[in-house]
């Protein structure tokens, strides 16, 4: 049960966040559904991967890529050492999640894409690399690298001399970016 706590909540905010400047209370209770053509768990490496259509469905978000990677914490053992976690993936908390190959994030009429995405759950860090590109409504934002830090409800889009940070605002001022819902 533990164990999917952590991951729904972290593939929540994985796909939520990306599109939404300022998400609401994640509701971790919330089932989380994930299909692919293959998984592999290793207690070893301490990790789940989901490989080839990977599909990742909440209440209130979609994500789609090639490959997951669910990297869990070492577990610390009383001489301060680390070492695999006892009870594999169901005593286990999450390190980083990776979302990677074509990544697609639907909330509402709110999308993402982009070739990686990474969520670090200790630091309420989702970051968006690979032509990240968000789009809501008409309205898109894009560059090198957007991150968003969802404890400070702070975004950041950063740009290079190839990619700057483009920003297209509609008219109709439908546009969320930086607006809560």
């Amino acid at each position: 049960m533990k164990k999917r706590l952590w991951i729904g909540a972290a593939l929540l905010l994985l796909g939520a966040v990306a599109v939404q400047a300022a998400p609401d209370r994640i509701d971790a209770s919330a089932s989380t559904r994930i299909t692919a053509d293959r998984m592999v768990y290793s207690e070893e490496k301490q990790r789940v991967i989901f490989e080839n259509n990977v599909m990742v469905e909440r209440p209130d978000m979609k994500l789609r890529a090639g490959r997951l990677t669910v990297y869990l914490k070492p577990k610390k053992m009383p001489d301060g050492s680390e070492g695999v976690i006892p009870g594999g993936m169901e005593n286990a908390e999450i390190d980083r999640i990776v979302a990677e190959q074509n990544v697609r994030m639907e909330h509402g009429d709110r999308r993402g894409t982009c070739s990686v995405a990474t969520y670090v759950p200790s630091r309420e860090l989702l970051t968006m690399e690979g032509n990240p590109v968000l789009t809501d409504g008409e309205s898109t934002l894009s560059g090198k690298i957007v991150r968003y830090y969802a404890a400070e409800r702070r975004s950041e889009v950063v740009g290079d001399g190839k990619k700057r940070v483009e920003a297209v605002f509609t008219g109709s001022g439908s546009h969320s970016f930086g607006r809560r819902q």
